[in-house]
Protein backbone atom coordinates (compact mmCIF):
# COMPACT_ATOMS: atom_id res chain seq x y z
CA UNK A 1 0.00 0.00 0.00
CA UNK A 2 1.00 3.62 -0.57
CA UNK A 3 0.51 4.82 2.87
CA UNK A 4 2.74 2.16 4.05
CA UNK A 5 5.81 3.09 1.96
CA UNK A 6 5.55 6.49 3.31
CA UNK A 7 5.26 4.89 7.21
CA UNK A 8 2.06 5.69 7.29
CA UNK A 9 0.61 2.73 9.33
CA UNK A 10 -2.90 1.27 10.54
CA UNK A 11 -5.45 3.67 8.32
CA UNK A 12 -8.54 2.16 8.03
CA UNK A 13 -11.68 2.67 5.88
CA UNK A 14 -15.47 2.52 7.78
CA UNK A 15 -16.90 -0.71 6.33
CA UNK A 16 -20.30 0.73 5.65
CA UNK A 17 -19.67 4.36 5.17
CA UNK A 18 -15.89 4.48 3.70
CA UNK A 19 -14.17 7.24 4.28
CA UNK A 20 -10.92 7.03 6.33
CA UNK A 21 -10.00 6.78 10.55
CA UNK A 22 -6.65 8.19 11.34
CA UNK A 23 -5.72 8.44 15.49
CA UNK A 24 -3.45 11.26 16.14
CA UNK A 25 -2.30 11.72 19.05
CA UNK A 26 -0.77 14.75 21.46
CA UNK A 27 2.53 13.36 21.14
CA UNK A 28 2.76 12.81 17.53
CA UNK A 29 5.26 15.37 15.83
CA UNK A 30 3.85 18.03 13.27
CA UNK A 31 5.57 16.34 10.79
CA UNK A 32 3.88 13.07 10.80
CA UNK A 33 0.45 15.17 10.66
CA UNK A 34 1.55 17.03 7.48
CA UNK A 35 2.94 13.93 6.13
CA UNK A 36 -0.82 12.45 6.58
CA UNK A 37 -2.62 15.44 5.07
CA UNK A 38 0.10 15.37 1.91
CA UNK A 39 -0.90 12.42 0.95
CA UNK A 40 -4.71 13.12 1.70
CA UNK A 41 -4.41 15.31 -0.68
CA UNK A 42 -2.48 13.40 -3.32
CA UNK A 43 -5.23 10.04 -2.70
CA UNK A 44 -7.94 12.99 -3.33
CA UNK A 45 -5.92 14.13 -6.42
CA UNK A 46 -5.77 10.64 -7.80
CA UNK A 47 -9.37 10.05 -7.01
CA UNK A 48 -10.66 13.13 -8.88
CA UNK A 49 -8.63 12.30 -12.34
Amino acid sequence: RECDEVGLLALKGHREVGGVRASLYNALPLAAVERLVEKMWDFERKALT
